[in-house]
C-alpha cells in the first residue's frame, strides 16, 4: 500500500529531522527549507500531499507569506496546515487560524503527542471531505439530476439504518404536498412557491446526522435502550452541524432550511420533543412540516424493528398522539391528503446499480463507524458537563449561533428574564426584545463591529429587565466563528452579571464627591495598628476623596470587578459608566496586573508605574470599606524630571526599569528578546541600516559539545556583538541562534564594513572552557526605507546568500 505524503517545512535541519523521524512510519516525508520550496512542492505534488507542518520564520518566504499564498490558490481547503513554531504568543496563534491552519503546535513538543494530532488533524480533515462529497453529490447537481441523487442518497442511508424503500425522497415528496395545502388553508406562514422548492428538497437531509450515529444502533433489531436512543437523538444535532459546518453556500435559502429541519425534525407541538424541547410555532414551519411527513413515511414503511403499518393505521396512529404532539392544522391537511397519499406517493423502483452505489458509500465509511461512535460520546459528554455546571451554578449563560438563527439560555437566566431556554429567530422575537432591549442590541452590533480582529473577547455595561425591573449588567461576550462580509460572526457566547447594587452605589458616592469642598482641613483616615484597610461610612466619601487630592493629581474610587470608578481631580468629577477602569490608561482591555484587586484581595498597599503615551505615571491603590463594602481607593501622580531628587523617587524609576527590563529582557543572552522586536521595533519605519546574524553550524556544537556550550557560544557571541556598537544601536535576539541588529544613524556607506568587523571579531573569541569550539557568524544586512517588518525580510534574504558560505557577511 501507497504510503501518504507529508510535506515538512522548515529551516532548521535539526527540526525537520526530529519530526521525520517521528512520523516516516506512516508517511512518505517531503521536506522544504523555505517558503518558496513549499511552494513549488504543492505545486509539484499537490492534494498528493496529505498534510503540511510549517513553521512560521523561515527565509524567502514565512509561514504566514505561505498560508496567504495557499488561501490565494485555494489550496488551503485540500490540504491541512498545522503549524510547528517556537512561537506562543495568541497573535502569532490567531494570525494562523484566521488564515486557514488546522492546528498549531508550540515547540518543545512530545514527539508522540504531535504524530497522534497530526494523524488526527489528517483523520478529521478526510470525514469532513467525505461528508461533504456524499452531500454535494447530491446538492450541487440538482438542476439536472436531483430525484436520482436523492434516491441514491435515500437508499444507501436507508441501507445503513435497516430501512427498506426510499424515507428521504418519500419524506420530501409528502412534504411538498403537506405545503401546498397548507398554504390553501391559511396565510399564517409566509411562504412562497419558492420556500416550497427549497424546503422540499431540504427535508430529504433531514436524517443525514445519522451518518455518524453508529450503524449497530441504527440496525438493532429490538427495542433501543435508554443510553442507545439518547445516540440516536443526537442525529439532529449532527446533521444541523454537518450543513452549517460547510465553508460555503451559509447564506443560500437552501442551506437555512436544511439546518432547521435537520435540527428541530423531532420537536413536538407541545414541546416534548428534541434537542430543544420547542413548542407551538416556535418550531419553524419546515420543521414542523417535515416532522409529519417523516412520521407519516416511518409508519407505512418497514423498519428492523418493525413492519410497515396500513395507510389508514399510519393515519390512527398519529392522530392519537403515538408519534408526539403534532400540529392540529397538518392532521387536517394529512386527512384531506388521504386518498392522495394513499394511492399517490408509492417509492419509484431502484435501478440495478443501487447496490453498487451502496458498496460506494459503505466503502466510504469502512472502518469509521467506531470514530464516530468515540466522537458522539465525547460530544454528549461535552454538553453534558457544561449544562450541568451552568444549572449548578445558577450564573447567566447564553449562546447564539446564526446558523440555525437560535439563542440558548442557562436555567439561570431563564429563571431570571421569564424567556424560554431556546428561542428561533431572537430577532424577531418580541417577549425577547422587550427582555434585552433595543438600545442593548444596538450597542451589542457596534461594538461587535467596532471589534479588532486579534480579539476574541470584548465587555461592556447595559441595561436588561431581570427579575421583572431593568437592571444595568455587565455583559462579557466570547465571539466564535468566522466574521462574514457583512461583519456578523456566527455564534457567540456571553455571561450577564447583575451589578445593578453596585451601580447605584457608585452613583451615591459620585454625589458625595460631587459636594463642595469643606473650607477646613480635612483629617484623613488613621489606620489602627497592624491594620492596612481604611473603612469608612458612606457620607465620609466626599471628604477622604478631597483629602487625598490635594496630593496627588487624580484620585479613584475604584470597583474593579464591574471596572467602575468615581474619578476626581482638582477641576473636577466623573462616574465612569461605559469604559472599564483600565480605559484611564488607554488600554482596551483589562491590565494583566490590576492592583486594585491585588489591594482588596491582599488586604495591603500596592503600588506601580503606568504610561500613557510619552508620560509616566506612580500609582498606589490601598483598600477601603465603605459601609462593610470592598473598594480601592488610587491615587495618581506624573513621574516630572524636576521632581526626581529624592531616595523614593529614585526607588520609583528604578521600579519602571527592572519592570522594563524583566519584560523585553532576554533571559539567556541579556540582551532585548522577541516581544521587543513584536511591540516596539516592527512597526517603526523610516529609513535604516538593519542586519540579520546567524552562529554558523550552531546545531553541530550543541550535538558535539553539549548544549552548555551552545548556551556559551550564544553568550560569547552576544557580548562580542554588544561590545562593538554604540548605545543607541538595538541588539535582538530574534529566535534561537538568530539575532536582530538595528543600527542608529549609520551611513550606508559604512554598513558593509561594520558588519565584515563583526564577523571578524567573532572569530576571534575563544571559549576557556572549550578550546576546540571555534566560533564564526554569517550576517545578512540591509540598507533600506519603509517599515522594519518588510526590511527585515531583505537582511533574512541575504542572510539566506551569507549562510551558503557561511562566515561572511552579505548586503542586500
Amino acid at each position: 500500500m501507497r504510503r501518504r505524503k507529508l510535506l515538512i517545512a522548515d529551516d532548521s535541519e535539526m527540526n525537520r529531522a526530529i519530526l521525520a523521524n517521528v512520523l516516516d512510519q506512516e508517511f512518505e516525508v517531503i521536506e522544504a527549507t523555505n517558503g518558496q520550496e513549499v511552494i513549488i512542492a504543492l505545486q509539484s505534488y499537490g492534494t498528493q500531499i496529505s498534510a503540511l507542518l510549517l513553521d512560521i520564520v523561515m527565509p524567502e518566504m514565512d509561514g504566514f507569506e505561505v498560508l496567504e499564498e495557499m488561501n490565494r490558490r485555494h489550496w488551503i481547503e485540500d490540504i491541512p496546515t498545522i503549524m510547528i513554531s517556537a512561537e506562543t504568543s495568541n497573535t502569532y496563534i490567531d494570525r494562523a487560524f484566521e488564515l486557514g491552519a488546522s492546528d498549531y503546535i508550540s515547540r518543545p513538543f512530545v514527539p508522540g503527542i504531535v504524530r497522534r494530532r497530526i494523524i488526527n488533524t489528517i483523520l478529521l480533515h478526510t470525514k469532513k471531505h467525505q461528508l461533504m462529497d456524499v452531500v454535494a453529490d447530491w446538492f450541487f447537481r440538482r438542476e439536472k439530476s436531483n430525484e436520482v441523487m436523492i434516491s441514491i442518497l435515500g437508499y444507501a442511508l436507508g441501507l445503513r439504518c435497516g430501512e427498506k424503500g426510499m424515507h428521504m425522497s418519500g419524506v420530501s415528496r409528502v412534504t411538498g404536498l403537506l405545503l401546498h395545502c397548507l398554504m390553501k388553508r391559511t396565510n399564517r406562514y409566509a411562504l412562497n412557491p419558492d420556500d416550497i422548492d427549497v424546503i422540499c428538497m431540504a427535508a430529504s437531509l433531514h436524517d443525514i446526522g445519522k451518518l455518524l450515529i453508529p450503524e449497530e444502533i441504527l440496525t438493532k433489531p429490538g427495542k433501543l435502550t435508554a443510553e442507545e436512543f439518547a445516540i440516536v437523538k443526537r442525529h439532529t444535532v449532527i446533521g444541523a452541524e454537518i450543513i452549517s459546518g460547510m465553508s460555503v453556500y451559509q447564506n443560500e435559502k437552501l442551506v437555512k432550511y436544511a439546518t432547521m429541519i435537520c435540527r428541530w425534525h423531532h420537536e413536538r407541538w407541545d414541546g416534548k420533543g428534541y434537542p430543544d424541547g420547542l413548542a407551538g410555532d416556535n418550531i419553524p414551519i419546515a420543521a414542523q412540516v417535515v416532522s409529519v411527513a417523516d412520521a407519516y413515511d416511518a409508519l407505512t414503511n418497514e423498519r428492523s424493528y418493525k413492519e410497515a403499518f396500513s395507510h389508514d393505521t399510519a393515519l390512527a396512529m398519529m392522530h392519537n398522539g403515538e408519534c408526539g404532539s403534532l400540529n392540529p392544522l397538518l392532521l387536517e391537511c394529512l386527512d384531506e391528503l388521504s386518498e392522495t397519499l394513499r394511492h399517490g406517493v408509492e417509492k419509484k423502483p431502484v435501478g440495478q446499480s443501487a447496490e453498487q452505489v451502496y458498496e460506494t458509500v459503505e466503502e466510504l465509511y469502512s472502518g469509521q463507524d467506531v470514530i464516530a461512535a468515540r466522537m458522539t460520546k465525547q460530544l454528549e459528554e461535552a454538553n453534558t458537563k457544561a449544562e450541568f455546571f451552568a444549572n449548578l451554578s445558577g450564573e447567566l449563560w447564553f449562546e447564539y449561533t446564526a446558523q440555525p438563527s437560535s439563542l440558548h439560555l442557562s436555567k439561570g437566566a431563564v429563571e431570571q428574564t421569564g424567556l424560554p431556554d431556546v428561542i428561533v429567530d431572537p430577532m424577531e422575537n418580541e417577549a425577547f426584545l422587550s427582555v434585552f432591549g433595543k438600545k442593548t442590541l444596538a450597542l451589542l452590533t457596534e461594538k461587535l463591529q467596532e471589534l479588532p480582529t486579534d480579539r476574541t473577547q470584548m465587555e461592556f455595561m447595559a441595561q436588561i429587565t431581570l427579575n421583572g425591573k431593568p437592571s444595568q449588567c455587565q455583559t462579557a461576550i466570547l465571539v466564535s466563528g468566522k466574521k462574514d462580509s457583512e461583519g456578523h460572526y456566527s455564534s457567540l457566547l456571553g455571561k450577564i452579571v447583575d451589578i445593578d447594587e453596585n451601580y447605584k452605589r457608585i452613583q451615591m458616592y459620585d454625589a458625595e464627591a460631587a459636594k463642595p469642598a469643606l473650607q477646613k482641613q480635612v483629617l484623613l483616615p488613621i489606620l489602627a495598628s497592624g491594620e492596612s484597610v481604611i473603612r469608612i461610612a458612606e457620607k465620609q466619601v466626599g471628604p477622604v476623596l478631597q483629602g487625598y487630592r490635594t496630593m496627588f493629581e487624580t484620585v479613584r474610587l475604584v470597583d474593579p470587578e464591574i471596572c467602575m470608578q468615581v474619578s476626581t481631580t482638582k477641576e473636577s468629577h466623573s462616574v465612569q459608566k461605559n469604559e472599564g477602569c483600565f480605559a484611564l490608561w488607554g488600554k482596551s482591555r483589562r491590565c494583566e496586573r490590576c492592583i486594585s484587586q491585588d489591594a482588596i484581595r491582599m488586604g495591603k498597599i500596592q503600588t506601580k508605574v503606568e504610561p500613557i503615551g510619552n508620560d509616566v505615571y506612580y500609582v498606589f491603590a490601598m483598600p477601603i470599606e465603605i459601609d462593610g463594602m470592598s473598594y480601592s481607593l488610587e491615587c495618581v501622580n506624573p513621574i516630572r524630571s524636576e521632581d526626581i531628587n529624592g531616595i523614593e523617587s529614585e526607588h520609583v524609576l528604578n521600579q519602571l526599569l527592572v519592570r522594563n527590563r524583566q519584560v523585553y529582557v532576554d533571559s539567556a543572552t541579556r540582551v532585548y528578546n522577541r516581544r521587543y522586536y513584536d511591540e516596539r521595533v516592527r512597526n517603526l519605519s523610516g529609513e535604516y541600516a538593519l542586519a540579520m546574524i546567524d552562529i554558523d553550524n550552531f546545531k553541530k556544537i550543541n550535538d558535539r559539545f553539549g548544549h552548555t556550550a551552545g548556551d556559551a557560544a550564544l553568550y560569547y557571541v552576544e557580548q562580542t556583538i554588544r561590545s562593538m556598537l554604540r548605545s543607541n544601536d538595538a541588539l535582538i535576539r530574534y529566535g534561537g541562534d538568530e539575532f536582530f541588529l538595528l543600527f542608529d544613524n549609520m551611513p550606508e556607506q559604512i554598513l558593509e564594513r561594520k558588519l565584515g568587523e563583526l564577523c571578524r571579531a567573532v572569530r576571534k573569541i575563544e571559549v576557556a572552557q572549550y578550546p576546540e569550539l571555534k566560533l564564526t557568524i554569517s550576517i545578512g544586512g540591509a540598507y533600506a526605507s519603509g517599515r522594519i517588518s518588510d526590511l527585515i525580510q531583505k537582511a533574512d534574504a541575504a542572510l539566506y546568500e551569507a549562510k551558503k558560505e557561511k562566515n561572511r557577511a552579505v548586503i542586500f
